[in-house]
């Protein structure tokens, strides 16, 4: 079936190319944003200081307990993440992770879609990759394990051969 126009999508489908696909799914992500980097990316994008030092102040000192059987713990200190439903907290986790991205697509691999390559689908902390081969992926991956290893992000993953 096609729907109206030719491109490079149908060579995949009518050559029976293989389109290597694997679904990242980052663990813990929002708990795993370590402070001092977020800062610093949030200072590389050239937000007023005085928005950063306002997003420092709440996030120094931060202090948790726990509720369990209706008995709160102690209070102990948090180094790392964000606060979780909070309003920010979903565009401080992808300026964190805007890094990762702009590396994925400045490699200029992955499949040609019409109208243009396609490397990642993104959604908070989901990630699609595809790749037109078994190589290029491996890629793709290597450049996703660099930036975890530097920023925490631990990834998930399932591997599909479509």
């Amino acid at each position: 079936m096609q729907y109206g126009t030719k491109g490079d999508y149908f060579l995949y489908v009518n050559n029976a190319s293989a389109v290597y696909s694997v679904f990242l799914d980052a663990s813990k992500a929002f708990d795993r944003i370590k402070y001092c980097k977020l800062f610093k990316i949030l200072l590389g994008h050239k937000l007023s200081p005085v928005f950063v030092h306002l997003l420092l102040n709440m996030y120094n000192g931060h202090v948790a307990r726990v509720l369990w059987n209706g008995i709160f713990s102690d209070k102990f200190s948090v180094y790392n993440g964000v606060k979780q439903g909070h309003v920010l907290s979903f565009v401080l986790f992808c300026l964190y992770t805007d890094g990762l991205l702009e590396r994925l697509s400045h490699c200029k691999i992955g499949c040609n879609l019409v109208p243009c390559l396609q490397v990642l689908w993104h959604y908070a902390d989901d990630i699609a990759l595809l790749a037109p081969t078994d190589s290029a992926m491996h890629r793709l991956l290597k450049i996703c394990d660099e930036y975890s290893n530097k920023y925490r992000v631990m990834f998930n993953g399932k591997n599909q051969h479509v």
